[in-house]
């Protein structure tokens, strides 16, 4: 008995060996086709990138890409490969497919954005980028994330798909729009290189992801930075901004910042700082919290003896929904109250004002995606170290 289950366990001791060395065995298709993987393609790459042979009679097969795809391999013909001029190439797999008593080598391949795939014989392909269209021919991913926006809103910028075959939006119908680069890449057209970037772009600053539309746009049409447009623009982070001219440029100017500037002029000696506004929007409200509502606070170094006005604050989170003329009737008896009068407040010297009111303005949840009113109020008081 002991020998009998000792040659059980060496002959499955066998079996498991060969499925280790041939981990991909064939499988047979529905129609009797029997596909064996001989080599899988992680990255694409000049070593699997092709074109259509525009001569060949071929044509390219349903198959399964993904083993959770409901298509069959060699279920049906798909499109013949004389059709696919402009179209670029990437082998995803080689395999040897078997069909009753014939053997024959087949690619699985795929475009750019996955519109054309299946099997395909190799003579059917011509090694390289298309020579026909628009083809990317260099990208980069990772670390490619920054903002951009048009230089010029009144001028026609166009973002495209990937075969700069449709427009999927104009820049020039979205003059406060803000664009995410996630990628930058070289375009071939006609012999010509030109630098483009595939960018996610928000429409009026504050988005949701869902109306957002992404594409690739031309580098030279556009320049890095937040768009500055403010008259259109509802919302921009207060990490967007670069100094505080650009800043106090934001509040003057802001399509939704009339009650900060009304604010601002309380203070007229006190002039709006970026780097105390910071502060001030990390440090002593809850606006900028994380996703998960645990504050995210920032150092207070460069500044010294901060004033909060947490009684404005507190008033004004109760009322999001006052109007700005009531607003700022109440938030000047509360300075008086704290003992910052009208004429206090032009007397003082060598203070900073430190800003973020974001009021009762039109966005959306940042993890559902569904619109609400975002509102966020903070006013401080700060002297910079250097005075």
């Amino acid at each position: 008995m002991k020998k009998k289950i000792k040659l059980i366990g060496v002959m499955l001791a066998f079996v498991g060996l060969d499925m280790i060395a041939n981990p991909q065995p064939a499988q047979a298709a529905h129609n009797g086709y029997r596909v064996k993987v001989l080599k899988n393609y992680y990255k694409d790459s000049s070593e699997n990138t092709y074109h259509a042979n525009l001569k060949s009679k071929a044509a390219i097969w349903s198959g399964k890409r993904y083993p959770s795809d409901t298509q069959r391999d060699f279920q049906k013909r798909l499109y013949k490969v004389s059709k696919l001029k402009g179209v670029t190439l990437f082998v995803q797999k080689k395999a040897r497919v078997t069909h009753k008593n014939t053997k024959a080598i087949y690619y699985y391949v795929a475009d750019r954005a996955a519109g054309h795939q299946g099997w395909v014989r190799p003579s059917a392909l011509i090694k390289g980028v298309s020579p026909y269209g628009y083809q990317i021919i260099k990208e980069k991913w990772g670390n490619q994330m920054a903002t951009f926006h048009a230089k010029n809103s009144k001028q026609n910028v166009y973002i495209w798909n990937w075969r700069h075959t449709k427009k999927r939006a104009n820049l020039k119908n979205y003059p406060a729009s803000n664009m995410r680069r996630k990628a930058t890449v070289t375009l071939r057209h006609n012999k010509k290189q030109s630098t483009y970037y595939f960018v996610t772009m928000f429409p009026d600053g504050n988005t949701p992801i869902r109306k957002s539309v992404s594409g690739y746009v031309a580098a030279s049409q556009v320049e890095a930075g937040h768009n500055m447009n403010y008259s259109q623009i509802e919302y921009t982070s207060i990490d967007q901004f670069t100094d505080s001219a650009d800043y106090s440029n934001y509040i003057q100017n802001g399509k939704k910042q009339k009650l900060a500037r009304e604010i601002v002029k309380l203070f007229p000696n006190s002039p709006v700082d970026l780097g105390l506004s910071r502060i001030a929007a990390y440090d002593y409200d809850s606006f900028n919290n994380t996703s998960d509502g645990d504050p995210n606070p920032i150092s207070k170094t460069g500044y010294t003896d901060i004033k909060v006005f947490s009684s404005i604050q507190k008033w004004l989170y109760a009322h999001e929904t006052a109007s700005n003329a009531t607003k700022l009737t109440e938030i000047k008896q509360l300075l008086d109250k704290e003992g910052y009068t009208a004429s206090k407040r032009a007397s003082l010297s060598g203070y900073k004002l430190g800003i973020q009111i974001v009021n009762n303005i039109k966005g959306y949840d940042g993890e559902s995606d569904d619109a609400n009113h975002w509102n966020g109020y903070v006013l401080v008081l700060g002297r910079p170290d250097n005075n």
